[in-house]
């Protein structure tokens, strides 16, 4: 008989072994389709970023752009431009101004047509966007829409994305996110700097690990059981060679339609995982999607490599005719089982002392590549809490077993001194996950995220709009603000100038009538009844932001000093844009950059690149925690079938079922107990070293969410506890002891 036939013949030749199957396809398809759907989603993430940053005018080729100048003279080769950002309701709209010769060869990406000033192109979503609000509160503030730009030009189907033709004079005046620049072509980026980079391969990789962990321990699922029917091979005249090719061949068969099902799932999951934001859109579903290379990749590789680790496995076993009767003692883990943990913690300290030496200028360490080291480092230490659990477990059970009291206490603590790695391999996907979401949570603390936004007296209305117009024009202003607080809903039209400072006031205020200042909410309990007499009153400059105003008395200001607007409504989003397409269209070439509010600042604040990436992390956390939880229950049963012949021995020579739970309990919790405090030190480690190491920032303590997740992963490993100590009671009923 041939293998594959004998293989079927063994292996599924009943319930229980097809069920045992079946628990391995189900587990490898998982496993499958979120690697897909990682690796896919790593990928689209530079290449989304790349697609869409061409707007920021980076200055990442000196030689395709330069600072405009005011003598600069426009050629069919260069382009004036600029990068803002304008609002609309709790949308953020990316601009970019541009201004071009009629002859221009500049090209605009997504689109064949360079708008002239006056025109626009806008992305699909905005464009419909324009389209559905009422054109007095969106489309009058940009004028003639003359194209669409197309998806390879966008990061999502929801990019909100405007390309205005304006004067040269107004690309010059205008104070955006980026300085006015002459351009020869715009060129988008994958990531701001090495640092972000860094991140995104590390946080990857955090990720990426646990689910090739769930991977390899699902394909060990049920090893023992599988053992005993080898044995019957063995007996019959088979030789150790054919009984690994047959163990090999059922792991290929199982693995390989886990596999295929899990590309089939990751297919299926595709729209689903398009949906979720990052950035300022969602995925184009195809950004998801990767190439048939990588597919077809991990299809032949994740089969073959359970195929020849299970080949060797089972020959190094030598599985003889008595089979699985007696479990064999492992080779005591080595002192050497620390290296790669110690190399890893050892990596990320020399990236602090070398970050410390480049910061303080020190020319050796500018030319020694930090990134290579870092990301090394994080992998040698993930990776050696694995190598270094079964040793600890050795280390804490001897120890433990010196002060061994009860029956219980002497049959876990002896199994996991002569079976460390059994012992620890059920536990070992949930070290790596908790390693994975501290490593998230303590790294995500150091983006600066969105700023509470203060309310009440004395601070300025979260819609209340506010702009800074060019020097100058504070006759202008005089002269538009009727104009504006015609507009239905505007409440109060306000011109403020720049205070002059006095002995008091070191930093810069801003000079209202009193009228006016208390028209827009400046006054509290606070506030003096000096104030509240005078003609004139300053307020801090940070009231605009987020401060309380601070109202002080103030002489009248000078006629020729700075102005600043600001419109209040009456809180209606439709009333808050209406005066915001108000007052563009009421300044027109005056405006030098779009109307903002405090509630504006928020929006702009929460869509930060760091704040896009520690979105990325609570991903992350979320993944890494639910990896852990599937492998936990595969690692519990496994180990259950494992010791199923052993536990029933035991119960047949008269052992109580409540000392066979509580020995289960201790070789499932020491494990955790004694790598948890280390697997938690290092990942906080490594997190302090990979922020502070690349960046100027620094972290602090993870958020509640954090404590949520490591609770639950700890009420996991309690479940798993109580279920694994009922299971083994029942797999020692009377019935299964009587046939073993």
């Amino acid at each position: 008989m041939t293998t594959l036939p004998l293989t079927r013949l063994v292996v599924a030749g009943d319930r229980a072994a097809r069920r045992r199957l079946a628990g391995i396809t189900a587990g490898v398809m998982i496993g499958v389709a979120l690697f897909l759907l990682l690796a896919a989603a790593g990928q689209a993430f530079g290449v989304r970023s790349e697609r869409s940053t061409w707007t920021d005018l980076m200055v990442t080729d000196p030689g395709v752009r330069q600072v405009l100048a005011a003598d600069t003279v426009l050629t069919p080769e260069t382009a004036a431009a600029v990068s803002d950002i304008d609002h609309y309701e709790d949308h953020l709209i990316t601009i970019l101004m541009v201004a071009a010769t009629p002859d221009t060869r500049v090209r605009i990406p997504g689109s064949d047509v360079v708008p002239h000033p006056g025109q626009y192109l806008a992305s699909p979503a905005l464009a419909e966007l324009i389209d559905a609000a009422p054109a007095d509160q969106l489309g009058e503030r940009y004028g003639e829409q003359v194209g669409v730009l197309s998806d390879d030009a966008i990061e999502g189907p929801d990019s909100l994305v405007l390309v205005l033709g304006v004067e040269q004079s107004r690309v010059l005046a205008w104070e955006g996110m980026s300085a006015p620049q002459v351009v020869t072509e715009f060129i988008g980026y994958d990531y701001a700097s090495t640092a972000y980079r860094i991140v995104a391969i590390i946080g990857a990789i955090a990720v990426l690990v646990p689910v090739l962990l769930l991977i390899a321990i699902v394909t060990g699922l049920g090893a023992a059981q599988r053992a005993e029917r080898f044995a019957t091979l063995r007996l019959i005249g088979a030789t150790p060679g054919r009984v690994a090719r047959i163990a090999a061949a059922e792991t290929a068969v199982t693995a390989l339609l886990g596999a295929l099902l899990g590309v089939v799932l990751y297919l299926f999951l595709i729209p689903l995982a398009a949906r979720i934001e990052i950035g300022s859109s969602t995925f184009f579903p195809r950004d998801l999607l990767t190439s048939p290379g990588v597919i077809g990749a991990t299809v032949v590789a994740i089969p073959l490599m359970a195929a020849v680790v299970t080949w060797w496995t089972t020959l190094r076993a030598d599985v003889g005719p008595l089979g699985a009767s007696r479990e064999r003692r492992e080779r005591p883990p080595r002192l050497l089982s620390l290296l790669p943990l110690l190399l890893g913690l050892a990596g990320l300290t020399a990236v602090r002392v070398l970050a410390n030496a480049v910061d303080t200028g020190e020319g050796t360490a500018v030319d020694i590549p930090i990134a290579p080291l870092l990301v090394a480092s994080f992998v040698l230490t993930m990776l050696g809490l694995l190598w270094a659990g079964p040793l600890l477990t050795s280390w804490a059970a001897r120890l433990v077993q010196r002060r061994a009291r009860n029956a219980a206490q002497v049959i876990g603590l002896g199994r996991m001194v002569q079976h460390p790695r059994a012992a620890f391999r059920a536990v070992g996907g949930l070290v790596v996950a908790v390693y994975a979401v501290t490593l998230f949570a303590v790294a995500v603390t150091a983006a600066a995220g969105t700023p509470e936004l203060n309310q009440g007296s004395g601070y300025l209305a979260p819609t209340t709009l506010y702009t800074l117009p060019e020097p100058g024009a504070a006759d202008a202003l005089e002269q538009a603000a009727p104009q504006i607080a015609q507009v239905e809903g505007v409440s109060a039209v306000v011109v403020a100038r720049e205070a002059p400072y006095g002995a008091e006031d070191t930093s810069p205020r801003l000079a209202l009538r009193t009228a006016d200042a208390r028209a827009l909410g400046a006054f509290n309990a606070d506030s003096s009844g000096a104030t509240m007499d005078s003609q004139w009153v300053s307020v801090s400059w940070d009231w605009l932001v987020n401060d309380v105003a601070d109202p002080r008395p103030l002489t009248a200001p000078e006629t020729d000093a700075a102005a600043t607007l600001l419109v209040a409504t009456d809180g209606e989003a439709a009333s808050v844009e209406r005066a915001r397409t108000a007052v563009v269209t009421a300044m027109g070439e005056g405006l030098t950059h779009y109307p903002i509010s405090r509630f504006d600042n928020v929006v702009a604040s929460d869509s930060a690149l760091e704040n896009q990436f520690a979105a990325l992390g609570y991903i992350g956390i979320l993944i890494a925690a639910g990896v852990s939880a599937a492998a936990l229950a595969v690692s519990t049963v496994s180990s259950l079938l494992a010791r199923r012949r052993v536990l029933s021995l035991l119960r047949l020579i008269g052992m109580p079922h409540q000392t066979l739970r509580r020995a289960t309990a201790w070789e499932m919790l020491l494990p955790v107990i004694t790598v948890l405090a280390l697997c938690i030190g290092a990942a906080v480690y490594t997190a302090w070293i990979v922020i502070v190491g690349i960046s100027s920032r620094g972290v602090g303590w993870p958020a509640a969410s954090y404590y949520v997740v490591l609770g639950a992963c700890l009420a996991l490993v309690g479940v798993a506890v109580l279920a694994s100590t009922r299971a083994a009671s029942r797999m020692v009923a009377s019935t299964t002891v009587r046939f073993e």
